[in-house]
């Protein structure tokens, strides 16, 4: 009987599977089934080169946009924040904190924005290996927003500096509990003076806040908050110890030993009037050495003692290296050392003498290594023209001429610029130029080494040398332009502290550093001697794929300037601009890097002389900087 039932249940289904209807019902759901996923298809092919639908970079909607159509629209942006910084409000001051400083020819940016990166991820999104993974996830993004972040570093040195200067009178550091000496017949006395609370800006909170709000990518403002800081050490701590610290004192005359090769080459005396300027106590209830007041202490120790280690310099005679500076070691007090021991001897019960810690540095190349350099031939060079340059900053280029030509690098070193550049300062040689800073007019030490970093720069791609840091200048300055076309694009610039141009020595052997300076045709040439190891480096002319116009330009008053004195820095037109650098390695593989560079547009800016400032709603960015061009200098 149930498999009767079974029959006839089978038999009615596949009347039913098999009936006209259920065939046309079949068929058009299969029709439209294919129609969907060929038109998917097709619709997903349309986003090749695009970015998936639903798809955010920061605060930006970018979805269904090519490229450099997003990186454009992302780059107003950050523009933006370069061009007019950002409100920053504490209590009830507030002030416009400045992300660009014009300094010479050059727009200095005190933070990056990785946009190449947030616009890989956002393409990466939807990119699969097989064409039904990419549509799947093409689809789905219509209904699932993605929102990237812009990954951002920050100068912190130059804004803590900068928002300092903004509110400068809001910080006031902690003082410790500390000692209070005296001098009387019955010999030394003491008080504790009690130390008070400090309040200073809580930093790492706004570098916090302020790199969250610029990964978004929107319209935003600041809160700057204040922090106590409350003393280290209590009364009662250093009550403890107080006299201790009366006996050290009575016990002096100290004295404080160099030597060198056990002989004696210093002797400096430390008598009860300068210990007590040294003297505090700690929360472990010892004495110890004020750090910064010993280190000024020691300071006749060190201007008598210390000096500096020299790197041999060479250069290229009749095919031979030979030097012109020889190699010289080095003597340095280790502070840190020296403060420790003398607090060993002033724990002890009697003891009076302690010794001046001293320590040898040498140079990294010496004198006697000139023959086992295997420096053979002439790897690459780089040229730039410094041609119309003001008179201090040819001065400035000279300096920079001077300070590199001759050195040597190591195999597998980093070489850092700005580290063989610096200090900059006017003991090192460099000049002072005329800058606008806010509404004033003042001097600036420096100058001109762009022209140093860009030079170097086609010198180490000609070379096929590893570049590790490069920051193309943020405007376009003719002095830069590329001498195969006269376009932007192949410079590097440096600022203390950043950013800085730094390569990698990957040969397996020693380059000498030749720089070279032609005052007649006003041109630089650097060359890289060293061993070939087959590699040839070049780069392609550099192509700009837009230009950016500017604004409109912008006037600034001035107390710095006569009635009716007006002194103005150029226009200087924005670009896109891009190059390959390639190397050609001895066993035929190549390597090729494009680099792409944006270049800012920036109006006119002229200071004009009033007798009292305007008073305005917008706070001027109080750290804009501009070097006047050559023309408009105040003699």
């Amino acid at each position: 009987m149930k498999q009767d039932h079974a029959r006839a249940f089978l038999k009615a289904t596949q009347t039913k599977i098999f009936s006209p209807a259920f065939k046309i019902t079949t068929s058009l759901l299969l029709v439209v089934f294919l129609f969907f996923v060929a038109g998917s298809y097709i619709w997903a092919q349309s986003y090749e080169g695009r970015l998936a639908p639903s798809v955010k970079i920061g605060g930006i909607a970018v979805g269904g946009l090519d490229v450099e159509t997003a990186r454009g629209l992302i780059q107003n942006v950050v523009d933006t924040y370069f061009q007019e910084g950002i409100q920053v409000t504490l209590g009830e001051s507030q002030g416009v904190l400045p992300f660009a400083t014009l300094v010479g020819e050059d727009l200095i940016e005190q933070a990056h924005f990785n946009v190449d990166d947030a616009l890989t991820q956002a393409l990466a999104i939807s990119k699969r290996d097989q064409f039904w993974k990419e549509t799947i996830l093409l689809l789905r993004s219509l209904f699932k927003t993605e929102q990237i972040p812009v990954k951002v570093t920050v100068n912190e040195q130059n804004l803590t500096e900068d928002l300092r200067e903004l509110f400068p009178n809001v910080e006031q550091g902690f003082l410790n509990t500390s000692y209070v000496f005296w001098f009387e017949e019955q010999g030394w006395q003491a008080e504790v003076k009690q130390g008070e609370t400090g309040t200073v800006i809580d930093f790492p909170r706004f570098f916090s806040d302020l790199i969250e709000h610029f990964s978004q990518l929107g319209q935003f403002s600041l809160e700057v908050y204040l922090l106590d800081q409350e003393p280290e050490v209590s009364v009662e701590e250093a009550e403890v110890v107080k006299e201790k610290a009366l006996s050290l004192l009575q016990r002096a005359p100290y004295t404080l030993t160099a030597f060198e090769e056990d002989a004696e080459v210093f002797v400096q005396s430390v008598t009860g009037s300068d210990l007590a300027l040294l003297l505090i106590p700690t929360s472990k209830q010892t004495i110890s050495l004020n750090a910064d007041a010993f280190h000024t202490f020691l300071k006749t120790a060190a201007s008598a003692i210390e000096t500096s280690a020299v790197n041999a310099q060479f250069s290229i005679e009749g095919g031979r290296v030979t030097a012109f500076i020889p190699s010289k070691s080095g003597t340095q007090i280790d502070e840190e050392a020296t403060r420790e021991k003398f607090i060993e001897v002033l724990q002890s019960d009697e003891e009076t003498k302690s010794e001046i810690i001293l320590f040898q540095t040498f140079p990294d190349v010496t004198t006697e290594e000139v023959n086992d350099l295997g420096i053979t031939e002439k790897l690459g060079v780089g040229t730039s023209s410094y041609r119309w340059s003001p008179y201090n900053r040819i001065r400035n280029i000279t300096n920079g001429v001077r300070l590199l030509n001759g050195l040597l690098i190591a195999p597998g070193d980093t070489f850092s610029l700005l580290a063989a550049l610096a200090p900059f300062n006017y003991e090192n040689g460099y000049y002072e130029e005329l800058v606008i800073k806010g509404d004033k007019i003042e001097p600036e030490v420096g100058g001109g080494l762009c022209q140093i970093g860009t030079t170097t720069f086609r010198a180490v791609m000609n070379s096929g040398l590893l570049v590790v840091k490069r920051s193309n200048h943020s405007l376009v300055v003719s002095y830069y332009n590329d001498p195969s076309n006269g376009n932007p694009g192949t410079d590097a610039t440096i600022y203390d502290p950043a950013p800085d141009f730094q390569f990698i020595n990957d040969t397996g052997s020693y380059l000498l550093f030749q720089a070279e300076m032609f005052e007649e045709k006003q041109e630089l040439a650097f060359t890289f001697w060293g061993t070939s190891d087959g590699r040839e480096g070049s780069y392609s002319p550099p192509v700009v794929t837009e230009w950016i116009p500017v604004g409109e330009p912008q006037q600034i008053e001035t107390l710095d300037l006569e009635l009716g004195e007006e002194e103005c820095q150029s226009a200087h037109i924005g670009a896109n601009a891009s190059f390959t650098y390639s190397v050609l390695f001895s066993d035929g593989t190549t390597q090729e890097t494009v680099y792409e560079s944006h270049y800012r547009p920036l109006p006119q800016i002229c200071l004009i002389g009033v007798e009292e400032l305007s008073q305005v709603e917008e706070i001027l960015p109080e750290e804009e900087t501009v070097l006047l061009d050559e023309e408009v200098v105040v003699e």
